[in-house]
C-alpha cells in the first residue's frame, strides 16, 4: 500500500488553498503539526503484526476524518481532508464510484440529504466537519462508495 507523506499533505493543502481561496500561513500552514505526524504514523500502524486500519476504506476514512476533525491546517482542512483521502485512493488504484450512495450508520443516513455525486460528497464532507460523523462512519462510507481500478 502506498501512503501519503506529511510533505505531500502539506503540498495538497497549499494547492487547495491557492486554487479555491483562503489563507496559507507560511511556511506550511500548520495549526497542529503533531496531529499531522500522528496521522502519517497511525495510517500505517500495526499492533501485534496486524494493521490497525486494515482496509483501504479504513485508511481513506482516517485521512479524511483526522485532517478535518483535528484542524491540522490553519485553513483548508475540509478540502485537504477530502483531497488527501482521494489522492490516497488514487495512488492505490481505487476511486469513488460514479454513483455515490448515502450510508446508514447507527440508524442515521449519511449524508443527511440526498443528491447527485458532487452533492453527496460535499454534504458528507460538511457533516464530518460538523463533528456529527465519527471515524467508523467515515470508514463505512468509503467502504460503500469506492471501487478498485485494477
Amino acid at each position: 500500500m502506498k501512503y501519503l507523506t506529511a510533505g505531500e499533505l502539506i503540498d495538497l493543502n497549499k494547492l487547495t488553498v491557492k486554487r479555491h481561496g483562503g489563507n496559507f500561513v507560511p511556511p506550511n500552514n500548520l495549526l497542529h503539526g503533531e496531529a499531522l505526524e500522528y496521522l502519517v504514523e497511525t495510517v500505517q500502524a500495526e499492533m501485534f503484526g496486524e494493521p490497525l486500519y486494515p482496509t483501504i476504506s479504513d485508511k481513506a476514512g482516517l485521512y479524511l476524518f483526522n485532517i478535518i476533525s483535528n484542524h491540522i491546517f490553519q485553513d483548508g482542512n475540509k478540502r485537504t481532508g477530502l483531497t488527501g483521502a482521494l489522492a490516497f485512493l488514487l495512488r492505490n488504484r481505487y476511486w469513488l464510484k460514479q454513483e455515490l450512495v448515502r450510508v446508514e450508520f447507527e440508524g442515521r443516513m449519511l449524508p443527511d440529504e440526498q443528491g447527485g455525486h458532487d452533492e453527496i460528497l460535499y454534504q458528507f464532507t460538511l457533516e464530518v466537519a460538523s463533528g456529527t460523523v465519527p471515524l467508523p462512519a467515515c470508514q463505512q462510507w468509503f467502504a460503500q462508495n469506492i471501487i478498485s481500478q485494477s
